[in-house]
């Protein structure tokens, strides 16, 4: 077991005001707001340990109803993920906003992986896709006593099933010194590294059955600069094992090629792609 990283500062999370209806432009119509709050409630009074049972089985109800949300429609653009991963996610948030704690149940494939780069002593990079459920590996590593620097938009994280959210690194001129930091000392960084649009340097386009998508190999450059492991990760929901998380060594970075380390993650989100159509195809949701 690894100790929490120092890089990531966990803090408690208050969600007393998460009850009151917003009152920004975007606050959601008033049925969806008494909607998810009745659902919130159903879960406080559910057992704890069945909670996360219980999500996936209204993600599964809730799913056609997504299909037909322009949430949904904006999401499923990035090719990521399907409706099920979204209706689960969205689910899942409202349990976390509304303090409703839970313990995910996850299929873990590849977990001998990512332990062997915990336990080298060497910095350790895990990169993943925007995928909604990714917020998952952080409640996946903070049971493994590991706490990532995490790359993030959004300046907090949460913890899924938590009432704690970590505090993100936020993109920067000078984020890319911490990051070198972090990785040079042994530690753990997380980062997304998928995007849209294309158009900056160091920008490669993967064709997927779902469109193309664009991923950046700067981090990439940066973990061989420090010598770190880079490993991939993906989440997805499978109709058979549920919520799978994947973890996938990259070739090592002190003997491949930036470009090599960079096509082996878009081969790994083909690959992840495919899984998720080919489901969802199955079951006429996609």
């Amino acid at each position: 077991m690894t100790s929490k990283s120092k890089s990531s500062e966990l803090l408690p999370y208050s969600y007393a005001s998460w009850w009151l209806r917003p009152q920004a432009s975007d606050r959601p119509a008033l049925h969806w707001h008494i909607a998810s709050r009745a659902f919130a409630l159903t879960m406080w009074a559910t057992p704890r340990r069945y909670r996360f049972r219980a999500a996936k089985a209204v993600s599964r109800f809730l799913a056609p109803i997504v299909r037909r949300t322009s949430w949904y429609r904006s999401q499923s653009e990035l090719r990521i993920d399907g409706v099920r991963e979204i209706a689960l996610h969205h689910v899942l948030s409202i349990m976390n906003h509304s303090g409703a704690l839970f313990d995910p149940k996850l299929c873990v494939d590849g977990g001998e992986e990512l332990d062997a780069a915990l336990k080298s002593g060497r910095g350790v990079l895990l990169v993943a896709p925007h995928a909604l459920l990714s917020l998952t590996l952080f409640r996946y590593l903070y049971d493994r006593h590991t706490i990532p620097m995490i790359v993030s938009l959004a300046p907090l994280v949460h913890i899924y099933g938590k009432r704690l959210v970590a505090r993100a690194i936020q993109p920067s001129p000078s984020f890319m010194i911490r990051l070198r930091s972090v990785l040079r000392g042994g530690g753990v960084a997380s980062a997304m590294i998928d995007r849209q649009p294309a158009g900056e340097p160091g920008t490669i386009e993967l064709e997927t059955a779902s469109g193309t998508v664009y991923i950046s190999d700067a981090l990439i450059r940066l973990a061989k600069r420090c010598d770190a492991h880079v490993i991939f990760t993906a989440v997805r929901v499978d109709k058979r094992r549920g919520v799978v998380l994947t973890f996938r060594s990259a070739e090592p970075a002190q003997s491949a090629e930036v470009y090599t380390i960079t096509k082996e993650f878009a081969a790994f989100l083909q690959e992840h792609v495919t899984r998720v159509d080919s489901a969802f195809v199955r079951n006429g949701l996609r």
